[in-house]
C-alpha cells in the first residue's frame, strides 16, 4: 500500500527498525515517573535543540494530538481574549472549540487565493492569544515566513500560537515567530497516530506559570510543572515518544529545499492536467507539504477508484471543497519514486 493522506499518512522507512529496538530496549515496560522516561523525555528536547535548532530555552512537552492543544489552551487561558486568523476548516475548528468553551474570541477570516492582510488587521483588536494554522491541511496554504514575522510584529504583546500539524518535520521554522506551537506526529514526521507535540517559548512558559488556571487535570500549568522534570501529568504514548526521539536524528534540513523543488514539479504538472487543476494558484501560499487539486466531481470519483485499485490512497476533499478536490501529502516519507507511480495512474 502506498498512502498520500494528507495524515496519517506513509510511515517513515525507518520506522520498523526503531520499532524493533524500542521492544528490545525495555523502555516500553517504563512507568512514566521512572529514570528511563525520564532520560528519554530529555533526549527528544536534546534532539529538537541538535537536528532541528530549537532554542534552549523553548521547551518540548507530550499530549495526545495537535487537536487536544486547542482545548488546553482555551481551558488554561479562560478570562484571555483569543483571536483566531484563519482560511480552512482546520483553523476554523480550532476557533469553534474556543467558543464551545466560551473564552472571548474574535475571528479574521481570510481568503485562500492571497496571503493573510496582516496590515489589514486593526492592532488594537482585543487579542492576548493570536491563534494561526501554519499549514491549512484542508486547502493546502501556508503562511510565510514573513506573514509570520508580521503577525509577530503587529501583536508584539500577545502570545502567538501556531498549529503546525502538516509543517513540524516538513518545513523549516522560526520558532521565535511564535510562542505556543504544536502538532501531531503522524504527518510530516512519518510516525503511527497518537502523539502530539507543544512547544512554549520562555515569555510562554511565563505566561503559564503567572497566568493561567490550574483546574484540569492537563492544564498547562500542569503540563509545564511536569515538564521541568521531564514527566508527564498522565501516563503518555511511550512508544510514540521513543520513536519520536529517534525520526528527529533523522531530519536533514537540506531536504527541505528539496521538498519544495517537489512540490513546484507537481504544481507545474498539475497546471496543465486535462482534468486535475491546483485548488491554489497564488504562488507565496502554496504550502510545499500538502497539494490540493480540484476537479469534477465524477472525474474525481474515478480517479480515488483508479487509485484505489493499484493500492494508492489519496486523501479526500476537505470541508466545502469536500466533493470537488483531492489532497496529497508531500512528507518526507514520500520519495520521488512514490509519485512517479502516483503519476502513472492520474
Amino acid at each position: 500500500m502506498l498512502n498520500f493522506y494528507p495524515g496519517p499518512s506513509k510511515l517513515h522507512a525507518n520506522i520498523d527498525l526503531h520499532l524493533q529496538q524500542a521492544i528490545t530496549s525495555g523502555i516500553l515496560s517504563m512507568n512514566h515517573r521512572s529514570m528511563d522516561f525520564m532520560q528519554l523525555y530529555q533526549q527528544v528536547q536534546e534532539n529538537f535543540e541538535q537536528f532541528y535548532d530549537l532554542p534552549k530555552d523553548y521547551k518540548v512537552y507530550f499530549t495526545s494530538a495537535a487537536t487536544e492543544c486547542w482545548t488546553i489552551l482555551a481551558q488554561s487561558f479562560p478570562n484571555r481574549s483569543f483571536l483566531h486568523l484563519y482560511n480552512g476548516s482546520f483553523g476554523k475548528k480550532w476557533m469553534e472549540v474556543s467558543k464551545q468553551l466560551e473564552v472571548e474570541h474574535t475571528s479574521v477570516v481570510f481568503d485562500i487565493h492571497g496571503e493573510l492582510p496582516v496590515t489589514e488587521i486593526n492592532p488594537d483588536t482585543a487579542a492576548e492569544i493570536v491563534c494561526t494554522t501554519l499549514v491549512e491541511t484542508s486547502n493546502g496554504t501556508f503562511l510565510s515566513k514573513d506573514i509570520q514575522a508580521a503577525v509577530r510584529e503587529t501583536f508584539s504583546d500577545a502570545l502567538i500560537a501556531v498549529d503546525a500539524t502538516s509543517a513540524l518535520a516538513g518545513l523549516s521554522v522560526t520558532w521565535e515567530h511564535a510562542d505556543i506551537w504544536f502538532a501531531s506526529v503522524q504527518k510530516c514526521f512519518g510516525l503511527p497516530s497518537g502523539l502530539g507535540i507543544l512547544i512554549l517559548s520562555p515569555t510562554a512558559q511565563h505566561t503559564v506559570e503567572f497566568r493561567s488556571k490550574d483546574i484540569h487535570y492537563n492544564s498547562l500549568k500542569r503540563i509545564v510543572e511536569n515538564g521541568a522534570s521531564f514527566q508527564t501529568t498522565h501516563t503518555p504514548n511511550i512508544l510514540g515518544i521513543y520513536l519520536l526521539a529517534q525520526r528527529l536524528k533523522e531530519i536533514d534540513v537540506t531536504e527541505f529545499f528539496n521538498r519544495n523543488e517537489r512540490m513546484n514539479y507537481l504544481y507545474n504538472h498539475f497546471s496543465s492536467h486535462p482534468s486535475l487543476q491546483p485548488l491554489i494558484i497564488e504562488k507565496s501560499v502554496q504550502s510545499a507539504t500538502v497539494l490540493t487539486l480540484k476537479g469534477d466531481e465524477e472525474y474525481i470519483k474515478q480517479v480515488k477508484k483508479s487509485l484505489k485499485a493499484q493500492d494508492i490512497i489519496i486523501g479526500s476533499g476537505y470541508g466545502v471543497w469536500k466533493e470537488n478536490t483531492i489532497r496529497l501529502a508531500n512528507f518526507p516519507a514520500h520519495t520521488d519514486e512514490d509519485f512517479k507511480k502516483l503519476l502513472l495512474v492520474i
